[in-house]
């Protein structure tokens, strides 16, 4: 019995020891302590408050929470920390899509007035109507948003724009959104330019509903949350989430920001998640047998320069380019009234990165890519060596 449980101690020892030298190996390959030194140096930025990262690399994962989610409060974020992940949303609504799709439920070349009803003989251009396709790709000609005076806020926009943002979203609704989407005015032939837009992603989530006959929220949990082990990844929390849910601020006044609180579909940006939950989401994004998200990563979109990027093509909603060390990669960024937030998917080479500040600043976005960059060389650097 002594001589057994030798044995078993011995294994557990080996075991714990080849775990911490496989963890080891893998801070010592994504270089975590120069990557570190980037991020405190980032925090001495007075916008920034705190920083959360999870990295996913060759089936190795790692989170890390920097700051303070409120300065002076010592409270640094942590695995339980809730985000709103705002427009990376948009990339769940594009799987479930093509999830209908897989079970011929939906074409995306479908006119969407097939699922929206026929009373909306303004959205086409010279008989070429919107189709599914072209929500996905942001070229519906539809507007960035509805109501049509959240579009002026953003002509001079200041730290007032959560705030003003806040007032006209809480007296919005959904048939106030069907309505107004009666009197849209389609200029262009869907499919023919680039232009992002919330609506076109919030009248995707009303499609689905159309379709299942199912909330967006049911819709979510079902196809992607319970799949990919994502049980804080909701659009609506529910109490306990809510005691998790991080503030946050905009600009450098250091008032907190209004959270992201919608009364339609919330598909376009009102989505909150852990960092933990985002990478069981990336996992589930390198899933190659997984054949709805496999379609989320097609190009369906190309004419154009997108978002200032000659390379930049678009699928599901995602953005997809391609790295000359690491072959193709997706990536959406986020941003909410106090978040900002990239989710960045390199498939070829099973690495995904999601990087959160609870800063909703316009200029923390490129900062945090910046730290994106600094983690990708790290790990170019030990890739080149394979």
């Amino acid at each position: 019995m002594r001589f057994i449980l030798g044995i078993l101690v011995i294994t557990l020892i080996s075991c714990g020891t080849k775990k911490q030298q496989q963890e080891q190996q893998f801070l010592k390959d994504i270089s975590i302590n120069q990557i570190d030194g980037n991020v405190e140096a980032l925090l001495e930025d007075t916008l920034i408050n705190s920083l959360s990262i999870g990295i996913y690399y060759n089936g190795k994962e790692i989170t890390k929470h920097y700051g303070e989610l409120d300065k002076g409060q010592k409270n640094q974020p942590t695995n339980k920390t809730i985000y709103e992940i705002a427009s990376v949303t948009k990339t769940f609504v594009g799987t479930i899509i093509a999830q209908a799709e897989i079970e011929g439920k939906l074409s995306i070349e479908d006119d969407i007035r097939k699922y929206i009803g026929k009373q909306y003989k303004n959205l086409e251009f010279e008989t070429n109507p919107i189709r599914i396709k072209h929500l996905l790709t942001h070229t519906s000609e539809l507007p960035r948003f509805l109501p049509e005076n959240i579009n002026d806020l953003f002509t001079n926009m200041d730290d007032e724009l959560p705030f003003k943002l806040a007032e006209i979203e809480k007296a919005y609704s959904k048939s106030k959104f069907l309505k107004d989407l009666e009197n849209v005015s389609i200029t262009a032939a869907p499919g023919t330019r680039f232009a992002y837009s919330n609506a076109d992603t919030e009248l995707a989530a009303y499609i689905l509903e159309q379709i299942y006959n199912k909330s967006f929220d049911e819709l979510l949990i079902e196809t992607i949350c319970k799949k990919a082990n994502m049980p804080n990844t909701r659009i609506r929390l529910n109490r306990k989430q809510k005691e998790n849910l991080a503030n946050g601020y905009f600009g450098g006044s250091g008032r907190i920001a209004p959270h992201m609180s919608t009364s339609l579909w919330g598909a376009s940006g009102a989505g909150k998640s852990t960092i933990v939950d985002l990478l069981n989401y990336i996992k589930l994004q390198l899933d190659k047998q997984n054949k709805p998200v496999q379609k989320t990563h097609q190009t369906l979109y190309d004419k154009e320069i997108i978002f200032g990027d000659p390379d930049n093509k678009i699928g599901y909603f995602w953005i997809i380019n391609k790295d000359e060390d690491f072959g193709k990669f997706l990536s959406h960024h986020g941003g909410a009234n106090g978040t900002q937030n990239w989710l960045v998917i390199y498939p070829e080479i099973g690495l995904g990165i999601s990087i959160i500040s609870n800063q909703g600043h316009f200029q923390t976005g490129g900062k945090l890519w910046n730290i994106i960059e600094v983690i990708t060389n790290e790990i170019r650097k030990n890739h080149s060596k394979d």
